[in-house]
């Protein structure tokens, strides 16, 4: 399921225009984005959970020339989904 498909399913699902449903979409993406780029964690029960997790920087081998280089330190999304999602 693409994010247009998404849409056309809650707007059936809601009983609103697609339109109106693809603001619903945007609005949940940016707020999530928003929460994890403040490493707030974003929990919807029964859902799962959206985690901003740090990586620090480490040393690491380019493995091309062989040589020790630095990677730079990173936040990045990750989903945990819950007990009952798991269970699909």
């Amino acid at each position: 399921m693409n994010k247009k498909e998404l849409v056309a399913a809650i707007a059936e699902s809601c009983g609103t225009t697609q339109a109106q449903a693809g603001e619903f979409v945007n609005a949940f993406c940016d707020t999530v984005v928003g929460q994890l780029k403040q490493n707030n964690n974003v929990a919807i029960p029964g859902f799962g959970q959206f985690v901003a997790k740090h990586r620090p920087a480490r040393e690491m081998r380019n493995p091309a020339t062989g040589k020790q280089m630095m990677a730079k330190a990173k936040t990045s999304a990750q989903f945990k989904p819950a007990i009952g999602l798991k269970d699909l």
